[in-house]
């Protein structure tokens, strides 16, 4: 479903929550991992054991800064919570535009935006096993091609703004598949992925953004796509590599 994607790749995109966040890469999906929790997620000053954050510090914004350190277990977004998701009240959009505004300073998201993330919060559902399955090469992919559904879509809607979000996201995409292709012998890959991205850049600020993407797209797939499928390989993608790595 179009929403529902689009709003995914909102969720996964740094520059929706502005201020500190953007800054430091953090999304939605930073703190909620395909909308469920986060159980590794560990910030100085804000974390006080893994899994946790300060919702309510100052360090993201002073609306809600309590001038105390209580972290919080990072909810489960697939499990029921306090606030009604019935599409009727829109209750969640507007908790969702509280977060944004005034958990985190963001500016103020668009009724497409809120539309989108709201489609995705409400799809998101608990898995039959729950079994953990490292991130792929195909999963970012899949995350770059959200990305262009959303930005489409936001165009559609005159939101220039939400255009924006849709290509910064998957800028930040593309910085993530480039830190698993380290090594001198992967720099082809990460230059290509550096190119991609600059070109992207100017898009949103387009007349027709939606068919500028569909161009960049194609040419995405074209030169781009195989040759990081072929080489996953010898990328930090391969499990054994990045546990290497990791040593």
């Amino acid at each position: 479903m179009p929403l529902v994607r689009s709003g995914r790749a909102l969720f996964g995109a740094p520059s929706l929550l502005g201020g500190q966040a953007a800054k430091a890469g953090l999304s939605c999906a930073s703190c909620h991992i395909n909308g469920r929790g986060n159980p590794h997620f560990l910030l100085a000053g804000i974390s006080a054991a893994p899994g946790t954050a300060d919702i309510t510090s100052s360090f993201f914004s002073a609306a809600r800064g309590n001038a105390n350190f209580d972290p919080a277990t990072i909810p489960d977004l697939a499990m029921p919570g306090k606030i009604a998701r019935a599409p009727q009240g829109r209750a969640l959009e507007a908790f969702i535009r509280n977060l944004i505004v005034e958990e985190f300073g963001g500016s103020e998201p668009s009724a497409a935006t809120l539309n989108a993330l709201g489609a995705y919060v409400r799809a998101v559902e608990p898995c039959e096993t729950e079994k953990r399955i490292a991130r792929g090469i195909e999963d970012q992919l899949r995350a770059i091609d959200d990305g262009v559904i959303a930005a489409a879509l936001m165009a559609e809607r005159d939101d220039s703004a939400g255009v924006s979000v849709a290509v910064a996201g998957m800028r930040h995409e593309l910085g993530l598949i480039a830190e698993r292709y380290a090594g001198p012998d992967l720099a082809r890959e990460r230059a290509a992925l550096l190119a991609m991205s600059r070109a992207l850049q100017e898009i949103g600020n387009r007349e027709d953004p939606a068919r500028a993407l569909s161009a960049w797209k194609a040419e995405f797939d074209r030169r781009l796509s195989d040759r990081l499928r072929r080489s996953a390989k010898r990328s930090l993608y391969d499990p054994d590599r990045l546990a290497r790595s990791l040593r």
